[in-house]
């Protein structure tokens, strides 16, 4: 059983084409019962499958086609290799067939229309002020009920007007699943004390990290960095190897940084002077792969953008 984030979402899918043993099947079941996200994972796929089959057939162009194809496979098992019968041989070893679901027109707009409703696959406009507003609210928050003591330094980074505790339920940062990724500690000494979700975008995740009296967040949230939507007075430069900026207007100095890797836009607040909000933000890893159904949101988001006249 492949396991991510101790989330077995390969095998869901397999689950559902009867492709597991009976004792997987037991495994898989029982942890389902159990897991939040596997049962919402399994329940999305299922309504995908019956949703797609159950439409007509209206044949796209050739060229639509075959693309769609290519990116559905990618979908299916992106770590195996094609083989001539139209099957992907896993790195686990288990064969998966690849069915034609995405036959037709209308079943591919099925497919992203299921896909986008769930979660907007898209351009990603960060508000990079509304950021630091929430960092310095949720350190205050916490400092309020003893769970930090970072006073964010001499010259801590706090919007102008003032500051009001937030008040988002807070996350459980060893339970997340693909794409979010949570270290416990990042470069500089910084270790992870909090985890937020904001109730009016449930799709941000916010870690709060803290070392001495500085304080450190880091939002994420899927979709593509929109570059043209951030404050002028920034640069653009490699974060860990993803497209990176960092706002480098007088009263911010460098201390608020974003990227975006693999579908994942990171936004990194911290009160720390220097280069240490970028080396903390260079050192956080790559998003872990996405799930089934996150990586049949994105195909709906690519159909959508191919049967776009």
């Amino acid at each position: 059983m492949t396991v991510i984030d101790g989330h077995p979402l390969d095998e869901l899918s397999a689950l559902l084409d009867g492709e597991l043993t009976p004792e997987e099947e037991r495994a898989l079941r029982a942890h389902v019962t159990d897991c939040g996200p596997c049962a919402e994972e399994l329940h999305l796929t299922r309504a995908i499958r019956l949703a797609v089959r159950s439409l007509p057939a209206v044949e796209p162009p050739p060229l639509v086609v075959r693309d769609l194809l290519g990116r559905t496979r990618a979908v299916v098992d992106d770590r195996g290799e094609q083989t001539g019968s139209g099957t992907v041989e896993p790195i686990a070893g288990r064969r998966v067939r690849i069915r034609p679901v995405v036959g037709s027109a209308a079943a591919m707009v099925a497919v992203a229309v299921l896909g986008l409703s769930v979660l907007d696959v898209g351009s990603y406009r960060p508000a990079v002020d509304a950021a630091v507003e929430r960092h310095a609210a949720s350190l205050q928050a916490m400092v309020a009920v003893g769970r930090a003591n970072a006073d964010g330094g001499a010259d801590p980074l706090r919007p102008p007007q003032p500051i009001v505790p937030t008040t988002a339920p807070s996350r459980n940062p060893t339970e997340l699943s693909a794409p979010y990724a949570a270290p416990e500690r990042l470069d500089g000494g910084y270790r992870l004390v909090e985890a937020f979700s904001d109730p009016a975008h449930p799709e941000v995740l916010q870690l709060v990290y803290v070392r001495g009296r500085y304080g450190l967040s880091v939002f994420q949230s899927p979709g593509d960095l929109d570059f043209e939507a951030l404050p002028a007075q920034g640069r653009r430069l490699d974060v860990g190897g993803a497209d990176g900026w960092r706002w480098e207007s007088p009263e911010v100095d460098g201390r608020v940084v974003v990227y975006e890797r693999n579908g994942l836009v990171v936004t990194v607040v911290g009160d720390e002077p220097g280069d240490a909000v970028l080396d903390a933000a260079r050192s956080m890893p790559p998003p872990p792969p996405p799930s089934v159904g996150q990586r049949a949101r994105q195909l709906g988001a690519e159909v959508l953008e191919a049967l776009t006249p």
